[in-house]
């Protein structure tokens, strides 16, 4: 039979019409599923990288955070030590100086009569220098509280940041994960 005759034929026979448009439509629905199957490995794809993504930058947090833990405890360790010297030199300076105060109260009890102006002289420059140390202890009080109170300001500060960081990482995790769960 020509060519002509076999076309005829198949479009004269609903049957074959139908076998035909069925093979068209099962090639269709394959060729769907095929797509279908690689959009979900894509959505797959990019939902891994995108939790690899958070995973890294959790991490990258966590790191942050712990290298503030460290310096907040370098800062506080230099702190007390800063304050600890400070109490000792002054524990120093108050020994040295009820050491003078003896000193000079022997002196005063052998040469009490001889020596009586003398002897209160060195008592008045004594009670100066006492004075000038309490001013100078009292300002390094004074000195030392503005200084903690400046560390913590900063330290507040910073975890405030810190907060905000990962409020806005988490609102950020939150828009990705709808957008995914949109697109599916």
């Amino acid at each position: 039979m020509p060519a002509e005759l076999i076309a005829d034929n198949i479009e004269d026979d609903p049957l074959r019409q139908a076998q035909t448009e069925v093979r068209h439509l099962k090639a269709t629905i394959a060729a769907l599923r095929e797509e279908m199957e690689n959009l979900s490995i894509a959505t797959e794809q990019s939902v891994q990288e995108a939790r690899a993504q958070s995973f890294d930058e959790i991490k990258q947090l966590r790191e942050t955070a712990g290298a503030l833990r460290d310096s907040l405890e370098d800062l506080r360790f230099e702190k007390n030590q800063a304050v600890q010297e400070a109490v000792a030199n002054a524990n120093d300076e108050v020994v040295q100086l009820k050491a003078t105060v003896g000193a000079l109260r022997d002196e005063l009890e052998e040469l009490r009569f001889s020596k009586d102006k003398a002897v209160q002289e060195a008592v008045a420059h004594g009670n100066d220098e006492i004075t000038q140390l309490r001013g100078t202890a009292h300002e390094l009080r004074e000195k030392l509280e503005s200084i903690r109170f400046d560390y913590e300001e900063k330290l507040q500060a910073q975890a405030r940041d810190t907060r905000d960081e990962v409020g806005h990482l988490h609102q950020t995790i939150q828009t990705l994960r709808q957008e995914l769960e949109d697109k599916n």
